[in-house]
């Protein structure tokens, strides 16, 4: 006889043993990295940079599977669970999953827009919901009453990328290092749309270039310098798309009373001051490559009636040339060179040896081109993955020049030699990991260097000559920062928050440049008195206090 007796009924205890073991793990392995960041602020906080470094090193990969991979292996367990395992009817289990899915349903329909941004240690999401209120591109022209557009070019002036030497060194006499008595002044803000493209300031005039995305047109705006009215628009139709952000991702250039830009698709548009279209190419059609992952990002190099870009080779068929020079006036190719990958740096005219050469940190590394042929004079491997070679070249003295990357790559500095017979060769004087510049360029006053550590952007002094690190001060974040008469160093971090400093590492005062906290990776200008600062969201003018 068959034994009638039914099944015993687990108790809830033991039903929510396993959700609440899955949900306990979860959260552990969710929490330690926060106490890892804990950790790394107290070294630097005693001055362990070692333990700091070591820490940060570790801390990317297993912030990534803790922050990501852990949630969705913690909800895909206690799906399983709750169908297989739970023990409650089977109606109440799909009602449940119904339930579940209708809610992330629903919430999927209330994003508008996803992307991703740098935290301390990883990638963290950053949404916007359809209730959020979006921003409008303002198109209406204001003339009445404007001064006629100059675009002339004055050393209070920052016409291009990092200024008029790209290398983000500015002098400003009468600057006031004290902000506590006297502090910043927000002269005008715009709201600007999608881009991480700088500003060029030159003039009357600060120009810059975003994208209009409900058009999927590129934008190259013009400011009144002085009030922020808007002067003239010029659009094309073009449209980057990236889940780490948007938008164009080159600087525009003031040159000769012409603006030269480059977009995120790469076209390259000249300009005349008063927005006027007079010729226009695009390079990666000229060159026969594909675009870069995280779009075109080479801002234009004008230099002897030559605008030099770099588009690199499409890596499966590199037919074409990557580097291109094109006539300043006509817009016709003047020299193509190089079959090399792309990177997110741009050309730099630097002089080393008593030789002038065109500087550019792609995709493959470092390699030194002339200005006038464009024959490549030397090269030193710099592969990193995902060709993420973004900042620019800071050269020291007359053949020296730092690099840095990610932070499997680090630092290091290149020695370049020049034989009596014209021949060049380079090397490595010193190589570390203990500083990574990923996209926040490095300014040097020839003795040490200074720059944005890693993901959580620290602020850290390095000597030149060897590569010690001599200090290390606040976190900023993905930022950037420009060097004031070699003794200050004005840095915002990705909130936009500016912060200024002596280059001892000491703070002197901070200031907050927007209405909203935003990320804010684009480079920040300094033409005179006035900082302008842009992001994806909003453009402003902050006067610095003078003396």
């Amino acid at each position: 006889m068959a034994d009638s007796t039914p099944a015993p009924i687990p108790s809830p205890r033991a039903c929510c043993r396993f959700p609440v073991l899955v949900l306990l793990i979860g959260a552990i392995l969710f929490a330690v990295p926060w106490v890892w960041l804990a950790l790394e602020a107290y070294a630097l906080q005693i001055g362990i940079s070692e333990m700091e470094s070591s820490l940060a090193e570790g801390a990317v990969p297993f912030f990534m599977f803790t922050q990501w991979i852990v949630p969705v292996l913690t909800a895909a367990l206690l799906v399983l669970w709750w169908l297989f395992f739970s023990g409650v009817a089977w109606s109440v289990r799909l009602v449940g999953i119904v339930l579940v899915g209708g809610l992330a349903v629903g919430f999927g329909l209330c994003i508008r827009k996803f992307e991703l941004t740098m935290g301390r240690v990883g990638l963290v999401p950053r949404i916007e919901f359809v209730w959020d209120a979006a921003l409008e591109f303002d198109a209406h022209i204001e003339i009445d009453g404007m001064p006629p557009i100059s675009a002339s070019i004055s050393d209070r002036d920052f016409p291009s990328y990092r200024g008029v030497n790209t290398d983000g060194i500015v002098s400003l006499p009468g600057f006031q290092t004290d902000w506590s008595n006297v502090s910043p002044e927000r002269l005008w803000s715009k709201s600007c749309l999608g881009g991480y493209g700088g500003v060029a300031v030159a003039g009357n005039i600060v120009v810059t270039i975003l994208q209009h995305e409900a058009k999927q047109e590129e934008v190259i705006v013009c400011y009144d310098r002085t009030t922020g009215r808007q002067r003239w628009t010029f659009a094309y139709s073009a449209y980057h798309k990236d889940f780490m952000g948007d938008g164009p991702r080159a600087t525009p250039t003031i040159r000769d009373n012409r603006i030269y830009s480059l977009g995120g698709m790469g076209d390259l548009v000249c300009l005349g001051a008063t927005g006027k279209k007079l010729w226009a190419v695009n390079i990666l059609k000229d060159s026969g490559a594909e675009k870069l992952k995280w779009g075109m990002t080479s801002s234009p190099l004008v230099v002897d009636g030559l605008v030099i870009v770099n588009a690199g080779v499409d890596p499966a068929n590199p037919i074409g040339p990557s580097l291109l020079a094109y006539d300043a006036v006509e817009g016709k190719i003047r020299w193509q060179t190089g079959k090399r990958k792309a990177g997110y740096s741009s050309a730099q005219l630097s002089t080393i040896a008593g030789v002038a050469q065109v500087l550019l940190f792609d995709g493959e590394g470092l390699v030194s081109y002339d200005p006038k042929s464009g024959r490549e004079l030397w090269q030193h491997p710099w592969v990193t993955q995902y060709e993420m070679n973004s900042i620019q070249p800071a050269v020291l003295g007359d053949d020296r020049v730092f690099i840095s990357s990610e932070l499997a790559n680090g630092c290091a500095t290149i020695k370049i030699t020049r034989s009596a017979n014209a021949e060049w060769s380079t090397e490595v004087l010193w190589q570390h990991k203990r500083f990574a510049s990923r996209f926040a360029n490095v300014v040097t006053d020839g003795k040490r260097l200074f720059g944005l550590h890693n993901l959580n952007g620290v602020l850290t002094c390095l000597d030149a000559n060897d590569g010690s690190v001599l200090w290390k001060a606040n976190r900023q974040g993905p930022g950037q920062l420009l060097l004031v008469n070699d003794a200050l160093l004005v840095v915002h971090g990705e909130t936009g928050d500016v912060s200024l400093f002596n280059t001892d590492g000491g703070e002197l005062g901070q200031h907050r440049a927007f209405v909203e906290a935003y990320k804010t990776w684009n480079t920040s200008a300094l033409a005179g008195d006035q900082l302008f600062l842009r992001n994806q969201r909003e453009i402003v003018c902050v006067k610095l206090p003078m003396r």
